[in-house]
Formats: C-alpha cells, structure tokens, sequence
C-alpha cells in the first residue's frame, strides 16, 4: 500500500484521500476556495481507522468459576 501523498496549507499538513488527485495552488485560490478544497480532498485532521471492536463491551461478558 503507498503513503498518501499530503498537502501543507497555512502551517498545516494534511492527507489527501486519492493519491491520483491533482493538488491546486492555494496562492492563485481564495482561503475559502482553499479551505473548501481541503474539506473536499483531504482527510480531517486526527483522522485514524477506528477500532472494530469500539462499543462491544456491553454485549460481552465473561463468567469466572
């Protein structure tokens, strides 16, 4: 699997979701437009595969004998 390629905008990094996209220059954009683009294009920042197993406690138990 290839690292996803990223974009640094305003002294931030983020990850774009399609390595095949083609990435703008952000000075010939407006910050909205920019911004826009990033919300579109980009991972949010923190972004992180969630755990497949996140709310199951509750339908697991376990009994000690």
């Amino acid at each position: 699997m290839t690292a996803k390629r990223t974009v640094t905008f305003d002294g931030s990094t983020y990850k774009v979701k399609k390595n095949s996209i083609e990435i703008p220059d952000f000075t010939t954009m407006t910050r909205f437009e920019a911004l826009q683009w990033l919300c579109r294009e980009t991972y949010p920042r923190g972004y992180s595969v969630p755990n497949p197993l996140a709310g199951l406690g509750g339908a697991i138990s376990v009994e000690v004998q």
